[in-house]
């Protein structure tokens, strides 16, 4: 693992077999680091393999986190950290190996534990002055989205990717003044051209989310129909959403869908909504599939009407039966959308 010119990919904390193979070598050179990753893994393992196992207990890397104070994982960021190089460090993916615990979502004191891990990781990388080599950067994370306070020190980003994971039943205020101005705020800070999001939850609120930057150029959104984001992207040539279609006739949950309604999603509502990006994605080119950049701007009801077309042919293609005019009155953009005020401002 340690062989050769640079160090690839490494998982904190250390898996035992790193730290047996640094024991095992008479000596130790630190080689640049290109990849860092902490999954936290529910493998168990042997934290003193030479051990019986009545002097050394079966652990994993989850237990390792959330079984120790923010202090203890402070030491343990610093410690471990202080055996690597991080001056070429490109890629970090703090992402766990799943979001679900025993069937669940991931509860509150779960996340405030990786989180409280996660942060101390990049305060490190950030004291070394090395966030500023990362091109990618994968992150799980919540209503906090404490990311924020890093995201000047990333000007070299190629690919951002945020995972999110909302404590569920989010207050009003929380929600409006906390997780949605604090979302909207790391996205306007990315300097990426490519931005991922994942929704894996999050509290149900018919809120617009305005997505505001002016570097991507590819925005690649999984999540659920109600969404509702807006997109703000002066450079953004493509959208891609993904959405569940393996419920068969309840794949689509968006906003007061018929329940015999609900077997193919609402390309250009799901997720995204394709009026929003009138005038404030000038070059777009695909959504969702669809080529969108042969399209003239005219005024905004001339621009629907062509664009309107495209998507019903779509919807043909995808196996609907409906005639444009009922699609249209259910599956379609009826007025132009209002672009919120105060984007990623706290109140």
């Amino acid at each position: 693992m340690i062989a050769g010119k640079f160090l690839l990919s490494i998982s904190l904390p250390f898996p035992v077999s790193f730290i047996k193979e640094v024991m095992d070598d008479e000596s130790f050179e630190k080689k640049p680091l290109l990849k860092l990753s902490c999954k936290k893994t529910r493998d168990e393992f042997k934290t003193i393999p030479d051990l019986t196992e009545d002097y050394s207990e079966s652990s994993s890397l989850h237990k390792l986190i959330i079984g120790n104070s923010p202090e203890m994982m402070d030491y343990l960021v610093f410690s471990q950290m202080s055996l690597l190089s991080l001056h070429k460090l490109r890629e970090l993916d703090l992402v766990p190996d799943s979001v679900k615990q025993e069937g669940r979502l991931l509860g509150q004191r779960i996340m405030d534990s990786y989180s409280n891990f996660d942060c101390s990781l990049l305060r490190h990388i950030s004291r070394l002055g090395s966030l500023k080599c990362l091109t990618r950067l994968d992150m799980l994370v919540d209503q906090n989205l404490y990311l924020e306070q890093f995201m000047a020190e990333l000007p070299n980003l190629l690919e951002l990717g945020l995972s999110i994971l909302t404590r569920p039943g989010l207050s009003k205020h929380v929600y409006l003044h906390e997780y949605i101005p604090r979302l909207e705020a790391v996205v306007a800070a990315s300097k990426a051209p490519v931005l991922k999001v994942t929704v894996e939850a999050e509290t149900r609120r018919q809120v617009n989310k305005v997505f505001k930057n002016s570097y991507v150029e590819k925005l690649v959104l999984t999540g659920p129909c109600t969404f509702d984001l807006f997109p703000v992207m002066e450079r953004l040539k493509e959208v891609v959403v993904n959405l569940e279609t393996s419920l068969l006739d309840n794949n689509c949950t968006y906003w007061k869908s018929r329940i015999d309604d609900r077997g193919l999603h609402r390309a250009g509502l799901c997720c995204v909504n394709i009026g929003a990006v009138y005038e404030n994605c000038p070059n777009l080119e695909r959504f969702m599939g669809v080529e969108v950049g042969t399209v003239r701007r005219w005024t905004f009801n001339k621009w629907n009407i062509r664009m309107k077309k495209k998507f019903y042919d779509d919807y043909l293609q995808q196996g609907g039966a409906k005639e444009m005019k009922a699609w249209a009155k259910t599956r379609w953009v009826s007025r132009r959308p209002v672009l919120p005020e105060n984007i990623g401002v706290f109140n």
